[in-house]
């Protein structure tokens, strides 16, 4: 069926409800975790990416309106699709949960007609968002402008590397297109129905690049509202693209490195590690190779991106393509 690959989480306090729900979807093809509280869903989508949620409203503890809130507040556009499962509905409750981005609001006792069929539609709807949204980004973004012969040989290189999922570093000064080059990569990638998640990395001061990248977890429950999902994971299935590599601080690098490594990495305040699949390209104004002989720039990590090399050449050598850009 065309949902199988779907990952589905189910949140109620009712462990025959989780146990039966959990066993009806996966034998219908679904990817099912199953959590007894909002605290736990919470956390859990934290860590994994899913593309629905069933959750029940009346639970101990967060109850099902504030764990979609937070959801809503706390996860990426790609968020799942969140179903509402009630023993107790009533119009305002149904209402409210509307109001707060719930896709659908099933009463107790659930059959699987119901949820199958709810199911169904929300993942429809939520794919035929995401390509939407897709559209919309690439319709936004300019298209790389020129006849000339730089521009001619770096649309040729993008051709031939379309079909990799190699690594790309994109040399090139200041105002010269490289986010217009890593947007074409990935537009003519085997992701460009993934994400394209970007992180400017001179723009971030050093105590905010870190979580921004792989996000923040709190230390304790207290702290819950702190959580913060990284762009390096809203990536996952998509491409990430470091901007203005040059200035990441040489802690960040490291840990960026293993992340590399690895395909996983800890959140600021975590110690459990998240596993993520995403295409890594970077860009920078800067020479690497002259940072890494000042002791600014690791070795290791500058070789793990130097995999597929970009250059973007300068207006001033390319002045026949002034007349387009114009």
């Amino acid at each position: 069926m065309g949902f199988q690959a779907s990952r589905v989480l189910i949140v109620d306090d009712e462990a025959a409800i989780r146990q039966s729900l959990a066993g009806v979807l996966s034998d219908e093809g679904y990817r099912c975790d199953a959590v007894p509280s909002g605290e736990a869903c919470l956390e859990l989508l934290a860590r994994q990416n899913y593309e629905a949620v069933l959750l029940d409203i009346w639970m101990p503890g967060m109850d099902g309106l504030a764990v979609l809130e937070q959801i809503q507040t706390r996860v990426g556009p790609d968020r799942p699709v969140i179903i509402m499962i009630s023993g107790h509905g009533n119009i305002e409750t149904a209402v409210k949960a509307t109001k707060l981005g719930a896709y659908d609001f099933i009463e107790k006792p659930l059959t699987i007609e119901k949820v199958s069929l709810a199911l169904k539609n929300g993942l429809a709807q939520r794919r035929m968002g995401l390509e939407l949204d897709r559209l919309r980004e690439e319709s936004g973004v300019p298209e790389i402008i020129g006849n000339s012969v730089p521009i001619k040989a770096l649309r040729q290189q993008l051709k031939v590397m379309a079909g990799t999922n190699g690594r790309v570093l994109i040399y090139g000064e200041s105002g010269t297109g490289k986010e217009l080059v890593a947007h074409a990569i990935h537009r003519s990638s085997l992701r460009a129905n993934g994400p394209f998640v970007e992180v400017n990395c001179a723009a971030l001061p050093e105590d905010l690049i870190e979580s921004e990248l792989f996000g923040r977890r709190p230390i304790n429950d207290e702290g819950a509202a702190d959580t913060k999902i990284g762009k390096m994971q809203k990536a996952h299935g998509g491409t990430f693209f470091l901007d203005e590599v040059g200035d990441m601080s040489l802690k960040v690098q490291a840990k960026m490195l293993r992340a590399l490594d690895e395909h996983k990495f800890e959140p600021v305040g975590a110690s459990q590690t998240i596993q993520v699949d995403a295409r890594v390209i970077a860009a920078t104004n800067k020479n690497l190779e002259q940072e890494i002989e000042r002791g600014n720039f690791r070795e290791d990590f500058f070789y793990r991106l130097n995999v597929i090399p970009f250059t973007v050449p300068p207006l001033r050598e390319r002045a026949e393509d002034i007349l387009l850009l114009a």
